[in-house]
């Protein structure tokens, strides 16, 4: 499909072009291999503005509708090759960036979110437990309060960012509560908290993940987001904005994938002719290309639908199943396209497959998804 921009994403869109090509794509083969974060393209993308799209200008936005928050998510993802990199950038933006902006104090958006708009800070959301994944509210992680703290205790694992963050927003629960009306959500600092294990991963390697172990740590009163005992709400926010933004994400990589492999198979030959007028290889071809436009098309129908406090849960579910879906069986097919070329380490459709192994499992499983379809199958 052809997109009409305005002059203001277009602009938007070359700069993210740009420095996808001069910056970020460099050594990115080497890094992946390594599990190497590199901040200085962290940096990068701060200076571009990458994290501070839908936020006002006072906090030091761009101010821009969830529209072209959502085009250029997909346009990094289109022209980056470091897949890591563009998920840490959307799980930083949905799940730590979103609440502090809708929930937060005016002196807690100036003090931790300001700081990781501009990129100088980073942020991670910390709410999964080893025995609390899919089911949040099963959480085991204790919160007290006393009259001037609140006291953290317990682990927390499969935290995106969270070996390199500045700034965690920690999800725990207060005793004797009611399941989903016993938890909250608190700000905690480096050096208030103490990273465990560090995860290596088969994809998205160069965003790091690990375990965060709180052991009595006490945080003043005034970290806390939102209304006490009510994080649920905020992590339903996050959510809903992370699932539109990882499907801007997916459609992007596919679209990068899929003109890679449609040119490599409009020049590889075999048996005197270019592999892509092969039946078998054209109607992959044709299948790929398929699920990258309905994927545009969902993306940027739901997107409409979304600003600072509203969002079509039903529409980022959909999208953020169907991409996920069929982000790994692009990735599978282009693979079988590339032949032995495919399965070479120093293939980017290698890594691509790779990349897209936990596509169904982050910011919701799919399973976890068609449970929230399943409420709107009459509609």
């Amino acid at each position: 499909m052809n997109i009409k921009l305005s002059e203001e994403q277009q602009v938007l869109c070359d700069a993210i072009k740009d420095t996808c090509e001069k910056y970020l794509n460099k050594d990115v083969f080497e890094e992946d291999e390594k599990e190497v974060f590199n901040r200085e393209k962290w940096s990068k993308l701060g200076e571009l503005g990458i994290f501070s799209l839908p936020f006002e200008e006072e906090l030091g936005g761009l101010n821009v509708d969830a529209v072209t928050t959502t085009l250029a998510i997909y346009t990094l993802a289109r022209y980056c090759k470091d897949e890591g990199l563009v998920f840490s950038v959307v799980a930083q933006l949905s799940a730590t960036q979103i609440p502090l902006w809708i929930h937060g104090t005016e002196e807690q958006k100036k003090k931790y979110l300001m700081p990781i708009i501009t990129g100088e800070k980073i942020g991670a959301s910390v709410i999964s437990e080893p025995e609390a994944g899919s089911d949040a509210s099963g959480m085991e992680a204790k919160i007290r309060k006393t009259d001037k703290t609140f006291i953290l205790d317990g682990t927390k694992t499969f935290a995106t960012l969270s070996p390199v963050s500045d700034i965690l927003l920690v999800y725990a629960k207060h005793p004797n509560g009611i399941k989903m009306l016993d938890i909250s959500a608190l700000i905690m600092e480096k050096g208030e908290y103490e990273i465990g294990q560090v995860f290596q991963k088969s994809g998205l390697r160069t965003s790091p993940m690990g375990e965060v172990v709180l052991s009595n740590s006490e945080i003043p009163l005034d970290r806390l987001v939102g209304s006490e005992r009510r994080a649920m709400s905020i992590f339903m926010d996050a959510m809903m904005w992370e699932k539109l933004l990882m499907g801007a994400y997916h459609v992007g990589a596919m679209e990068q994938q899929y003109y890679d492999v449609y040119n490599y198979a409009k020049q590889r030959e075999q048996f005197g002719k270019p592999i892509i007028e092969f039946e078998n290889i054209y109607n992959m071809l044709v299948n790929m290309r398929m699920r990258v436009e309905t994927g545009k098309l969902m993306m940027f129908d739901v997107s409409k639908g979304f600003g600072k406090n509203q969002g079509d849960k039903y529409g980022a579910a959909m999208l953020k199943l169907h991409t996920a879906e069929s982000k790994l069986k692009n990735s599978l097919e282009a693979a079988e396209i590339m032949g032995t070329y495919g399965f070479l380490k120093e293939s980017n459709v290698e890594k691509q497959v790779r990349d897209s192994l936990a596509s169904g499992i982050y910011s919701g499983t799919n399973q976890m998804q068609r449970r929230i379809l399943y409420n709107k199958l009459g509609d």
